[in-house]
């Protein structure tokens, strides 16, 4: 006993903010013909007057609703998050106050590769028996980590939250999690707002990323997280039938497409509306194919991730929920 996927929401900000608009706010030199060229992104949704937690809170009561499981069955909450508004309470204690519950709620920080980490706590929740209904939520304000003056990363990312409730199945078949520490490829020192007297100010500094190096990293590490999962469960690439890769960067996939041999049919995208939502990326791409029916009951699909730290994984997970 594993756990299936019962359900999925998506919540976005109401501002999106195409290419153009992104070079003309900021002031930075490109072109949406660059962006788009470079990166496959078009346009992302970027938070104004809405917060994080206001997000995240509407993604899980959606996610609820979709499972038909009434808030008061939720046995555990796991938020995958860089942080919301607030350090202290985290963004999970939000969603229970505002769906009424007092279950257990933690957040969880593995960057990119989050949604898949909370899938590795929930499945280990459910084998022990701790829980039977958890709601996975995954947030992210990407537009407050990021320097925006500087045009190899701002085009780059996107806000947003979505989530899905994970109820005791058969359905997860594999879950693997690595990391290849590497602290310096992807950074972000962050201020404590506190004032010790013995020791020195923090600093604090916008999101650094190193472009080249995070791109080496990405194709290898999921081109060995596909061959891995499918040699260990003795299956063959056409045996698979969508390829859930995190989307970072348009390139990055049609990269590793190439070095895999495989179909791009099979890798669903959506990185041209959101932009890198971080761990938000593959939930909020699982959330959509859902909603055009494209994933079918007994389907197979392969998740893949990759985020600083370097952490990577990968799951496969053997589609049970009927469609609408």
């Amino acid at each position: 006993m594993t756990l299936s996927i019962a359900g999925t929401g998506l919540s976005l900000p109401s501002r999106r903010v195409s290419n153009d608009e992104l070079a003309q706010i900021t002031g930075i030199e490109t072109t949406d013909e660059w962006i788009q060229t470079m990166t496959g992104i078009s346009s992302r949704y970027m938070i104004t007057t809405e917060t994080l937690v206001e997000l995240a809170e509407k993604a899980a009561v959606d996610a609820l609703a979709d499972a038909q499981i009434d808030p008061s069955d939720v046995d555990y909450i796991i938020a995958a998050t860089m942080g919301c508004e607030t350090s202290t309470p985290s963004l999970a204690c939000h969603i229970a106050e505002h769906i009424g519950v007092q279950c257990p709620a933690v957040d969880l920080n593995a960057a990119c590769v989050g949604f898949l980490y909370a899938l590795d706590y929930a499945a280990g929740l459910i084998q022990r028996g701790r829980a039977s209904t958890i709601l996975i939520i995954t947030g992210e304000r990407m537009s407050a980590h990021i320097d925006w003056t500087d045009r190899r990363t701002c085009i780059l990312f996107g806000d947003g939250a979505a989530g899905v409730v994970a109820t005791a199945g058969s359905g997860l078949t594999y879950l693997n999690l690595q990391t290849r520490p590497d602290t310096e490829v992807i950074y972000q020192y962050r201020r404590m707002c506190g004032n010790s007297p013995l020791a020195t100010p923090d600093e604090e500094t916008p999101m650094h990323l190193e472009g080249q190096k995070v791109f080496k990293y990405a194709v290898s590490l999921m081109e060995q997280e596909i061959t891995t999962a499918l040699e260990t469960l003795n299956l063959q690439a056409e045996d698979i039938d969508h390829y859930l890769i995190h989307q970072a960067n348009r390139r990055i996939i049609d990269f590793a497409i190439e070095r895999l041999g495989l179909s791009p049919e099979k890798f669903p995208m959506n990185i041209d509306q959101y932009g890198n939502m971080s761990a938000v990326s593959i939930p909020a791409l699982l959330h959509e194919m859902r909603q055009n029916n494209t994933i079918q009951p007994g389907d197979t699909l392969l998740l893949c991730a990759f985020g600083a730290g370097m952490t990577c994984g990968s799951s496969v997970i053997r589609w049970e929920t009927p469609t609408r």
